[in-house]
């Protein structure tokens, strides 16, 4: 069985301390064929010195201003070769044998379009634990509420090209939204999900996804209301709006009326999710409005849903954001 070639993008900036360790566990790996490339956005902080002693590891390597990570993976994705595409950050590793574990499910099912494994995730204190995995039966959570490991999921390299690699107007979502991509553009059939242990995830002061939830979120809302304008959802489109501040720029995911309700279920997933403790006006109006549509019947909610529904009603129901405001300082202040 010949096994195909893996493309290992590595967007990096400033990002010194941790180089060394994320470009030895890619050349490390055994029994895969790999090639790592790694885009540097003109780091000053000794990356370039780093990336050029380690060029023979490298099929390619750059370091350049650039527009962000997502330009850097597009860059990367211009250089790439295999038939196999995943990125991990410079802060984030491979774990041993990963690749191969990879390179053998793509060569036993030629259709296979997704595949998803274990990210261990290292917190501060150095401790490691699993992240939770996206369960493969479940189809409709694949959807509305998708883990999306990204350092631990592998995709087609011919579609993600054909895709346009990843949207460059997002900066924190754009594996959520290639995610997606796959999903509605080809279901989940050609989707494989194993609880296999593939990538290391580090939480340390600078990670994006510790220093800036609020625009995740938002990123997370733009990428929902283009859904939601697409199949007609103007109540929930309006929403998300008043909610959350939505990038510009899009690129759009195909979507298909008939996949309205799958949609609309999305959005109702995500609003009570995230909004479940309120923190600025601009949720706390959004959810008193979302509290008075047909979306927030119990009847179309889930046990859980509900449970979080009340949490949000009791904040933002019988009082302005003003009196909100008052009441949780004072709140805080007798605690």
């Amino acid at each position: 069985m010949s096994l195909p070639v893996i493309s290992i993008i590595t967007p990096s900036f400033q990002q010194a301390a941790y180089l060394p360790e994320c470009i030895a566990s890619v050349s490390s790996q055994s029994r895969a064929i790999t090639e790592h490339i790694v885009v540097d956005g003109g780091s000053t902080d000794g990356s370039e010195r780093i990336i050029r002693e380690r060029a023979d590891q490298l099929h390619w390597w750059c370091s350049e201003k650039d527009r962000g990570q997502s330009h850097a993976i597009n860059k990367g994705l211009e250089h790439a070769t295999g038939s196999i595409f995943g990125w991990i950050n410079s802060d984030d590793a491979l774990l041993p044998d990963a690749l191969h574990t990879v390179s053998e499910a793509f060569a036993q099912d030629p259709e296979l379009l997704i595949f998803e494994g274990i990210r261990m995730v290292r917190q501060k204190d150095g401790s490691e634990e699993p992240s939770p995995l996206d369960d493969p039966s479940d189809t409709e959570a694949l959807y509305y509420s998708p883990k999306i490991a990204q350092q631990s999921t592998f995709y087609a390299l011919d579609k993600v090209n054909g895709i346009g690699g990843v949207d460059e107007a997002l900066n924190y979502v754009m594996d959520y939204e290639l995610w997606l991509q796959f999903l509605f553009r080809y279901g989940t059939d050609q989707l494989r999900i194993e609880p296999v242990r593939l990538a290391l995830f580090r939480m340390h002061e600078d990670s994006k996804t510790d220093t800036v939830p609020d625009a995740f979120v938002d990123e997370m809302a733009g990428v929902l209301h283009g859904l939601c304008c697409a199949v007609e959802l103007q109540d929930l489109a309006q929403l998300l709006s008043v909610g959350h501040e939505l990038p510009n720029g899009l690129r759009g995911i195909p979507v298909s009326m008939a996949e309205q309700g799958r949609v609309s279920r999305m959005v109702v997933e995500f609003l009570l999710k995230w909004n479940r403790v309120i923190h600025s006006e601009r949720r706390f109006n959004a959810m008193r409005m979302f509290l008075s549509t047909r979306h927030a019947d119990a009847h179309l909610l889930s046990t859980e849903q509900q449970e979080r529904q009340t949490v949000i009603a009791d904040q933002v129901v019988g009082g302005s954001w003003l009196t909100f405001r008052a009441k949780r300082k004072w709140d805080h202040l007798w605690r």
